[in-house]
C-alpha cells in the first residue's frame, strides 16, 4: 500500500467519523523531515552514550573485581578487567535508557 493510498484512507475514516481529513504531505516531505531529526539524535546521542558506557563499565568492572575477591578459583584483577570490558562493550552498543539524559 502506497502512501497516498494510505493518507486517502485515513482521509475517508475522518470524513465517516466526522473528523476533519488530514493534508497530504508528499514523500520527499517526509524523508527530508525524517532524515533532519535523525541527524539530530545522532548528534545529541553521542555523548550520552560514551558517558553511560564509563559509568556503566567502571560500575561492572567494581562489582566483577568484588566477585573475583568473593569466589575461590578467580583472580579479582582478571575478572575486574574483564567486567570493565565487557560492561563498556555491552553499554556502547546498547546505549542509554531512555531515563539517562544528558
Amino acid at each position: 500500500m502506497a502512501d497516498d493510498d494510505l493518507q486517502q484512507l485515513l482521509n475517508e475514516v475522518s470524513a465517516a467519523t466526522g473528523g476533519s481529513p488530514q493534508p497530504s504531505t508528499s514523500r520527499a516531505d517526509a524523508a527530508r523531515s525524517q532524515s533532519n531529526s535523525g541527524r539530530e539524535l545522532v548528534r545529541g546521542s553521542v555523548g550520552g552514550r560514551i558517558a553511560f558506557a564509563v559509568v556503566a563499565s567502571v560500575g561492572m568492572g567494581v562489582f566483577t573485581w568484588f566477585a573475583g575477591l568473593i569466589l575461590p578459583f578467580t583472580d579479582a584483577f582478571s575478572a575486574g578487567v574483564g567486567g570493565l570490558i565487557a560492561g563498556f562493550a555491552t553499554a556502547i552498543l546498547a546505549g542509554p535508557p531512555r531515563w539517562f539524559s544528558s
